[in-house]
């Protein structure tokens, strides 16, 4: 029980629960589990006015058991209703939970916690996890009612009552033993699961190398290591469910036998009269569908710590890098850049050592350098994504770290080497940052794409399939320009953007970042030397350094690392 009631806390630890739908659950869910111990009562004065020729009072009694079963139904009803209302409040507030707490992760979430776990916890557990309060619930009111109907049995006759009860308490403590060991290895099972999810999905995303390179058959090989470990995990989890399910209710057998026994001398004796032994055989008969019952839902409700645990994995991740957001609501932001000091340490590694710069607003500037010199980590820290180690970062001469998070949001945004496009329309995909029809059909043109988009069939209403698959990379790279446009956002950075386009959509990229420095602050990272020889400024990096500062001209003239760069 103690175990039972860490998982329950565990789960309203998750913070979803309503209050007015549980009680409303749990008080339907008691009502009608109890209410079905006073079947037996009146069952038992039937027969035994009956038996003395009390007709009236036997009719009474009928009358009751009647009653008793019409109100039982529309309890049962009644508990129906409750949880629909309860499950669907709890399928959306996990939903909703999930999303917003990973729209706020830092890209270290990851290596904690895989893509195929996410995958996993979010299209199986938050489903399931809909019925686990009806199933702690019932666990409960069946546990309180075989309380209850030991306590009458124990009332109505001492050793028929500490009979059950002993074989009741062995039967319980049992289950408990060895329903921790099922839920060890069903939890092991689930880590393999992942493992399998994840391969199935990298095998999605790698068609063309596995066909090109034959790699089918090494796949399976480390697919059957995963399926080994899974059905190992799976047979020792087996082994403890047909113990609990097949082996330990023999001791409720044992005691039904037993307490059979006793009544039959009971009445040969002249101590119990027939109606109350009907009361006695449909009390033990009660006690062993609320063990049968109470069995059942503990197991579900010990099933359900598995997806628990991994649910309270995702909504309290600890995310050390997302910092909080300041209160200055300052919205006339012009895109002046500063870099004071900066220095950076990224898993014990020193990224950024010292870098000082200025980025005008209304200009284009380029940061290069070689792989690991830092770039990216600029753009990190302009997202505000990490905390710094030294130095400070003003834009319009205000701390980034002062900013309101709706300010600051839709002032800086970036345009990466391979964005994302979700599985809906184009409009759709608009919709999410701005829904006005007319900016993004101004942001389109703009950029270039507006023509493409209205040859479709359906225009901007066409579905595009998951990452925009079924147009070229280059479309997809303006429709994702076009929607970054339509954040209003007055700092534009661009990585990589044109590192695997052709040479037109290349050119055409070119000529969009020329008109939108006339209004924005530019900053790209790229290897292109078309790129370099348009920007206003070039900031050259090394080893976490800033080894050189001006345009094409001068730097391709007084700049060593430049110059190895070009080549």
């Amino acid at each position: 029980m103690i175990r039972y009631f860490k998982i329950c806390q565990k789960y309203f630890k998750l913070k979803i629960n309503d209050k007015k739908l549980f009680f409303l659950l749990f008080l339907s869910a008691f009502l009608r589990s109890t209410i079905v111990l006073l079947f037996p009562i009146f069952a038992a004065d039937i027969v035994d006015y009956a038996t003395i020729g009390d007709f009236d009072n036997a009719f009474l009694s009928v009358l009751f058991l009647a009653i008793g079963y019409l109100v039982y139904n529309l309890i049962y009803h009644w508990n129906f209703v409750a949880y629909k209302n309860y499950a669907n409040h709890i399928y959306t507030k996990l939903q909703d939970s999930v999303i917003d707490k990973i729209a706020t992760y830092d890209e270290n979430f990851t290596k904690k916690l895989s893509k195929s776990y996410l995958v996993n916890t979010t299209s199986n557990d938050i489903w399931e996890m809909c019925s686990f309060a009806d199933q702690m619930i019932d666990a409960i009111t069946h546990f309180l009612s075989l309380l209850i109907a030991i306590i009458i049995l124990l009332s109505k006759n001492i050793y028929i009552g500490l009979i059950v009860s002993v074989f009741n308490f062995l039967y319980l403590y049992c289950l408990a033993k060895y329903q921790k060991k099922k839920d060890y290895y069903l939890s092991g099972q689930r880590k393999y699961q992942d493992y399998i999810v994840e391969m199935f999905a990298q095998v999605l995303d790698g068609t063309k190398e596995i066909k090109s390179f034959d790699m089918n058959d090494k796949l399976k090989e480390n697919l059957q290591v995963y399926e080994k470990g899974w059905s190992k995990q799976y047979f020792l989890k087996r082994k403890y469910w047909d113990i609990n399910k097949a082996i330990l209710p023999s001791l409720v057998i044992i005691s039904k036998v037993i307490t059979y026994l006793i009544a039959i001398f009971e009445i040969a004796q002249g101590n119990m009269t027939i109606g109350m032994m009907i009361l006695v055989i449909r009390y033990i008969e009660r006690i062993e569908s609320e063990n049968t019952s109470f069995f059942e839902k503990i197991n579900n409700v010990c099933n359900s710590s598995v997806r628990i645990d991994r649910l309270y994995n995702i909504l309290n991740y600890n995310n050390k890098n997302i910092l909080n957001f300041g209160e200055n609501y300052t919205d006339d932001i012009f895109g002046n850049i500063t870099f004071q000091n900066v220095s950076f340490t990224y898993e014990n590694n020193l990224v950024l050592n010292n870098v000082s710069f200025d980025i005008d607003s209304k200009s284009m500037t380029v940061i290069v350098g070689k792989s690991g010199s830092g770039k990216s980590t600029i753009f990190r820290l302009l997202l505000r994504l990490y905390k710094l180690d030294k130095g400070v970062i003003y834009i319009d001469g205000i701390n980034i770290y002062d900013y309101a998070k709706e300010i600051y949001s839709s002032n800086v945004s970036i345009v990466t080497q391979r964005p994302f496009i979700f599985n809906m329309s184009i409009r759709e995909n608009f919709n999410l940052v701005d829904s006005n029809q007319g900016n993004q059909i101004n942001a389109c043109k703009r950029v270039g794409i507006h023509d493409f988009i209205m040859s479709l069939p359906k225009g901007y209403n066409t579905l595009l399939k998951e990452d925009a698959t079924d147009i070229s990379g280059g479309q997809k790279q303006l429709i994702a320009l076009a929607r970054t446009l339509l954040s209003k956002s007055e700092i534009l950075l661009f990585d990589e953007v044109t590192s695997s386009l052709d040479p037109n959509t290349t050119r055409q990229i070119i000529k969009v970042l020329k008109d939108l420095k006339k209004d924005h602050t530019i900053i790209v990272i790229t290897h292109k030397p078309r790129l370099m020889k348009i920007a206003d400024k070039i900031l050259v990096l090394d080893k976490g350094k800033i080894v050189g500062e001006g345009n094409h001209k001068e730097l391709i003239k007084n700049n060593k690392y430049y110059r190895i760069l070009q080549k």
